[in-house]
């Protein structure tokens, strides 16, 4: 007699599946604000989501990757340039942009999460990360031909980021704009 072959399902898609992915996210970010990465528990998540831990762990197995669901919407906004027009004019809005991100909960959590010690299971979310934001700094400085590129890059995004993380408020626009004059080749 043959036996049923009992198969276990994947991660669903539809509505049901998008406010599961929904409240996850929004449990996730709250246990963080909460606890701290270090005190993050799937368990915890589930509780606080309304869902079996089983449903977390089919999607995100990781605290990391959980982490990772929460950035990708701010992330998701650095896949297309500003294109105002002028080089200064797109540059200032990824500036903004990326000031405006650091300051969201979901990237104070990401930068808190790092500070309180889970940079060794966070350095690969932490480096994709941080070249998807530099990325559209180079495209707008290199199709501009701006010697230097990379390096600027670089120095905008961490200068605004470390901004707010030592002055415990985002720059201001006016700030953005000076960080951004003294970068630019004149």
């Amino acid at each position: 007699m043959d036996q049923p072959v009992r198969r276990t399902r994947g991660v669903q898609q539809g509505p049901r599946s998008a406010q599961v992915v929904e409240s996850v996210r929004a449990a996730t970010l709250s246990e963080l604000a909460r606890s701290g990465f270090g005190g993050l528990t799937i368990d915890g998540v589930a509780k606080a989501a309304g869902v079996n831990r089983t449903t977390i762990y089919r999607r995100w197995p990781t605290k990391a990757a959980l982490l990772a669901a929460v950035v990708e919407p701010l992330l998701a906004q650095y896949d297309t340039d500003p294109g105002t027009g002028s080089l200064r004019g797109d540059l200032l809005a990824l500036l903004l942009a990326l000031r405006d991100n650091a300051a969201r909960p979901e990237g104070r959590a990401m930068i808190e999460a790092v500070r309180a010690g889970g940079a060794g299971e966070l350095s690969e979310l932490m480096t994709s990360s941080a070249a998807r934001a530099i990325a559209p700094f180079r495209r707008v400085l290199e199709r501009a031909d701006v010697p230097r590129a990379p390096t600027i890059a670089h120095l905008a995004f961490y200068g605004v980021v470390l901004w707010d993380q030592t002055h415990g408020v985002p720059a201001t626009d006016e700030d953005c704009a000076k960080l951004l004059d003294l970068l630019l080749p004149h």
